[in-house]
């Protein structure tokens, strides 16, 4: 039994319409060394912030539709994420030496404004998790309407009535 290749195309078609069944790797997946490479161009190369897809493209040898179609792929998307996140990665150390740089800057020593930088400095040399730079203030002011008051809270006993009758 034979069948014909639009028949096969139909079928592939249909399975890969079905819920799971996207490519994460392989034919198909949309991940293949030219796009990897585009993507890698896109983000570690030195490219003109203008154009940077266009330059990827042609420095990875893909027309920039075809990068364009492959980033719309979750596979091709997952590993530009993964890429981008080793890059921020590749940052905090050279964050960190900014950091130890002003943080041990002798001209900032002589100003208290230069000593405030410093503290700041170390103690973002010091925290360990990026959420530590995060502060929340909470309002505790509250809102008071003039007019009359009345307090209706109970402060102990009530005091005696003392009737006196007179006779």
């Amino acid at each position: 039994m034979m069948l014909s290749p639009t028949a096969l195309i139909a079928a592939r078609d249909r399975e890969a319409a079905k819920p799971g069944r996207v490519k994460k790797s392989g034919r198909g997946s949309g991940a293949t060394p030219k796009v990897k490479s585009a993507i890698e161009l896109l983000v570690f190369g030195e490219l003109e912030p203008r154009d940077r897809l266009r330059q990827a493209a042609e420095g990875a040898g893909l027309s920039v539709r075809a990068l364009r179609a492959a980033m719309l792929k979750p596979a091709v998307d997952a590993y530009y994420k993964q890429q981008l996140s080793n890059y921020r990665n590749g940052l905090k150390a050279s964050a960190l030496n900014t950091v130890e740089n002003i943080m041990t800057d002798p001209q900032l020593m002589n100003t208290a404004a230069g000593a405030k930088v410093r503290l700041d400095a170390a103690k973002t040399a010091l925290s360990d998790d990026a959420a530590t730079g995060i502060s929340v203030h909470v309002n505790t002011q509250v809102n008071v309407t003039p007019g009359y008051v009345i307090d209706l809270t109970d402060h102990g006993p009530s005091p005696e009535i003392i009737t006196v009758e007179n006779t």
